[in-house]
């Protein structure tokens, strides 16, 4: 705190604000004309001001808005300084009470030019109060329900395990975790606290990412000064022994399910999901929400056309429309007399429903597979799951050493080759048809 003069000679009273408020956003300092060249009077000026001010910045709190700050300054100074020439010199000002949370709106610091607060004021907001906005705002652009649910739930589970802050004016704790008091060692923290937790390499990458994109949305809400998960990385990719690499069905076990009486006697559309993925590769949510009439005859051969035409049928992302050639063994079986039945009626090729706020497709499937595993001995968290299947289907390709841009445009897969994304054309389906066929799971 010291009075400054100007080049125009005019005095200004200055007082620097802490660190740890300029670390939140606010202005690095405060000056304040005191409206007068004579330096006796600015001194006089400069006990009443400098006070004033002190006491402002003293009542700042964890809920205090900056552009609330800035306001409540203005005020104080601007009646003040209306008492420089008053004959009575007595100041009655209350200056104690704390800014009240009111919403925050642009306005100029002051008629007067003289006042002028440093540094661009960003926004106090907490943890959960960003988190809501950032969600309202994911809703609104072309997002899965399903992938918003997950941002969601990730970025609410780190918000519940960061301990509490304690506000460095008062120490006393408080559960209004702001945007702006997370700092890189909060990350890392919860970094470690996230690989105690059981979860697989690949769900804690994906938690980490949920994070680190709400905090990208919060520094470009200017919320935060920077993303404190912007180098923090799960570290190195455990390798899978043998016994646990659980990504597909073993010839054993797909022997065991198919010849099982409890498949046998399930329903039509049950094993016809089963048989979509196993022969086609198909997303247990892609092939639950076909329509009859995306079985088309395709250059003389039977194709799936997996897309999103339908009211409420959804796609994983922009890859996953393709068509996919009917396997010989699904012909075999009565697929296409199966759905020629279906066309006159039912609007869905199977009875599946999307279930819940996140439309999925295929959790019926899933709890349908997932009893009829117990009841043939499959012990829970010891076997394969519904989207094996899938994966039991590419890594047969890859052991049949097919190409892999092949297979990425039968699975609905982005293209691994640049060349072949950019330049080349989709493969026609009798050569795609070729490769599928070449699958003998000999069950």
């Amino acid at each position: 705190m010291y009075l400054y003069r100007a080049p125009n000679n005019v005095y200004f009273t200055r007082i620097c604000l802490a660190k740890y408020l300029r670390d939140k956003g606010f202005p690095f300092d405060v000056k304040v004309s005191l409206l007068t060249r004579d330096r006796a009077e600015a001194v006089i000026r400069n006990i009443d001001v400098a006070g004033a001010l002190k006491k402002i910045i003293k009542s700042i709190d964890h809920q205090t808005r900056i552009n609330d700050f800035i306001r409540y300054v203005d005020e104080v100074i601007n009646h003040l300084r209306a008492q420089f020439d008053a004959a009575d010199s007595d100041i009655t000002f209350n200056i104690t009470q704390k800014p009240h949370a009111i919403p925050i709106r642009e306005t100029k610091l002051s008629q007067h030019r003289e006042t002028t607060i440093v540094a661009q004021p960003k926004p106090v907001i907490g943890l959960n109060e960003a988190l809501s906005a950032f969600i309202i705002s994911k809703q609104k652009s072309a997002i899965r329900p399903l992938s918003i649910k997950q941002l969601e739930q990730r970025t609410r589970h780190f918000i519940d395990t960061v301990p509490s802050k304690f506000t460095l004016k008062t120490k006393l704790k408080t559960d209004d975790k702001c945007v702006h008091d997370i700092t890189s060692a909060d990350a890392m923290t919860y970094r470690d606290a996230l690989l105690t937790q059981g979860r697989s390499y690949k769900s804690n990458k994906e938690y980490l990412a949920a994070i680190f994109q709400f905090f990208k949305w919060c520094q470009l809400m200017n919320y935060c000064n920077h993303n404190p998960f912007e180098s923090v990385t799960v570290g190195q990719k455990p390798k899978a022994k043998p016994n646990q690499a659980r990504d597909r069905w073993t010839a054993p076990e797909l022997k065991r399910l198919i010849r099982s009486t409890a498949f046998n006697d399930s329903t039509a559309d049950f094993k016809w999901v089963t048989r979509l993925m196993l022969y086609g590769g198909l997303r247990p949510s892609e092939a639950c929400q076909l329509k009859p009439g995306d079985i088309k005859l395709i250059e003389g051969i039977h194709c799936i056309s997996v897309d999103d035409s339908g009211a409420v049928q959804r796609l994983k992302n922009l890859n996953a429309k393709r068509y996919v050639p009917i396997h010989q063994r699904l012909l075999e079986l009565g697929f296409i007399a199966f759905v020629e039945q279906r066309k006159s009626t039912h609007t869905q090729l199977f009875d599946y429903k999307p279930v819940g706020i996140i439309e999925d497709w295929s959790k019926t499937y899933c709890k349908q597979l997932a009893k009829l595993q117990t009841e043939i001995g499959m012990q829970a968290n010891q076997r394969p799951t519904a989207y094996g299947l899938r994966h039991t289907f590419i890594d047969e390709m890859k052991q049949l050493d097919i190409s892999e841009h092949i297979v990425a445009q039968i699975v609905g897969h982005a293209n691994p080759n640049i060349t072949f994304s950019r330049y080349g054309k989709d493969i026609n389906v009798a050569a795609l048809l070729k490769d599928i066929e070449k699958i003998d799971y000999q069950i």
